[in-house]
């Protein structure tokens, strides 16, 4: 937290203030500092000598959430560019090399729905080396003709790979139906027509709008001093320049789905006889725009998690819905961006009609558990202040090392800002019975989602012609993929 000093000091006792003002990074975690650069660059460091190593991460707002319906699969082709060399290692074979003379051990990037990222562990006498390394990856990438088109191939290769998987066949038809305006913003692979017809200038452009120091973030944690860490990060990274090209973030327009539950059915190989698997979910609140209510939707979704609370029984006790126990119900919510979801869960008995049987999945979920949730009366609001341990609990949990402190701030700084993972556990401790109300009320209480029901083949011939009309649509792959 930053001092305050008084404004009437004169100007030389003024300017020592602001100074030792900038100077204080402690946070309010033990151990992690933070610091931001004149460039706007975020700089945090977890200090944790238990052993010689230091993690070394950069991380960029960027990826599905960002993406427009042209250059979706562009973030993560210009991802594995950042491996293919930069201005001092000029080949990929020159990055390896490099990262094994640092004693690397093992290295990544990630593209996923909020963030791109890089990171690796190495000896932390060579942290220094180690940051500089990622300095000139992700600020002078190779993006060249020859090696955007030799990339290619490789990207479009782990594309194609997917269109045979059943899992991720459903997985995109159900996320298409549940973003109708634009799915492109959950699918960090992309359109492969539009990777295969990249060029050189839109990877430029990705650079110039996401590449930059105000839209990035470096995490060093490890057998390191934060002094020197903040020390290197401005010698190494001081000179990067803002960008006066930076992309402006762009909420979804709506959270609709649809004016009508929207019914799927999906046929797997892999789906035993004997069950019925159901899935229920709808647009939940959003890091970006909606922050406050998240803090209220985790502490429901820790709720729900009871073996033998009201939510599990209420389902269990449904004799057409034959659950066998409270391992086969379940829900959650899971903060992200602009794509925050709400979802319930089940696998029912394969003993009855299995249309009858979703439908009333639903029914119970709009209907029954929703008025049980709501109700002080019926006991699901009594655990707050114990699903509020738990979330601590879970938190102290992950914060064990500082690879994974880190990597849990990584993941807030893209989805909410740093800020919000420092005062999360504030913010829960202040959740009471009217907020998690309030979030039913606002995202599940009259509020239609996408159901998606899974069979086996075999039930899927069997009931096919009650399935169609009962109102479900076929899940198939020609019609999986939002860019089809």
């Amino acid at each position: 937290m930053k001092r305050k000093f008084f404004a009437g000091m004169v100007l030389f006792l003024c300017s020592i203030a602001f100074s030792f003002a900038q100077d204080d990074t402690k946070t309010n975690i033990e151990g992690l500092y933070r610091k931001t650069l004149d460039n706007g660059m975020q700089i945090f460091v977890m200090e944790n000598n238990s052993a010689p190593l230091a993690y070394v991460e950069i991380a960029v707002r960027a990826g599905a959430a960002t993406q427009t319906p042209e250059n979706a699969g562009l973030f993560h082709l210009y991802e594995h560019l950042m491996f293919k060399g930069n201005a001092k290692y000029k080949s990929q074979q020159e990055f390896t090399e490099a990262m094994n003379k640092l004693g690397v051990g093992e290295w990544n990037g990630t593209t996923g729905v909020d963030r791109v990222n890089y990171f690796f562990t190495v000896p932390s006498s060579v942290v220094r080396d180690g940051m500089e390394f990622w300095s000139y990856a992700i600020r002078t990438p190779n993006i060249d003709e020859g090696e955007l088109e030799r990339e290619k191939g490789v990207v479009l290769s782990e594309i194609n790979g997917k269109f045979t998987n059943p899992s991720v066949i459903s997985s995109f038809f159900f996320m298409r139906k549940i973003f109708p305006e634009s799915p492109w913003r959950v699918d960090s692979s992309g359109d492969p027509k539009t990777v295969q017809n990249a060029t050189v200038e839109q990877m430029k452009k990705i650079q110039s709008e996401f590449y930059v120091p105000d839209n990035a973030a470096l995490f060093v944690g490890g057998d390191v001093r934060h002094e020197e860490i903040f020390k290197y990060a401005k010698e190494i990274f001081g000179d990067w320049k803002r960008s006066s090209k930076k992309a402006e973030f762009k909420a979804p327009p709506s959270k609709k789905i649809a004016d009508n539950l929207v019914k799927l059915v999906f046929a797997d190989k892999s789906m035993s006889d004997s069950f019925v698997s159901a899935r229920y979910a709808l647009r939940g609140p959003d890091g970006e725009t909606d922050s406050g209510d998240t803090y209220a939707a985790d502490v429901w979704a820790t709720l729900v998690d009871e073996p033998d609370g009201v939510f599990t029984s209420t389902f269990t006790e449904n004799k057409i819905l034959s659950i066998p126990d409270s391992d086969y119900v379940a829900a959650g919510y899971y903060t992200q961006r602009a794509s925050g979801l709400v979802s319930f869960y089940s696998y029912m008995m394969n003993d009855g009609n299995p249309v009858e049987k979703s439908d009333e999945f639903v029914r119970v979920i709009k209907n029954d558990l929703l008025e049980k949730m709501l109700d002080p009366a019926s006991g699901f609001l009594k655990g707050i202040k114990n699903a509020e341990r738990k979330l601590e609990d879970s938190r102290i949990y992950q914060m064990e090392t500082a690879t994974g402190i880190l990597s849990n701030l990584s993941s807030f700084f893209a989805s909410c800002g740093a800020d919000y993972f420092f005062n999360y556990d504030e913010n829960i401790s202040k959740v009471t019975e009217s907020d998690v109300q309030g979030f039913l009320k606002k995202y599940v209480e009259g509020k239609n989602g996408v159901l998606l029901v899974t069979v086996s083949p075999s039930v899927f011939e069997k009931y096919k012609s009650d399935f169609l009309n009962g109102g479900f649509e076929e899940v198939t792959s020609d019609k999986a993929f939002w860019w089809r």
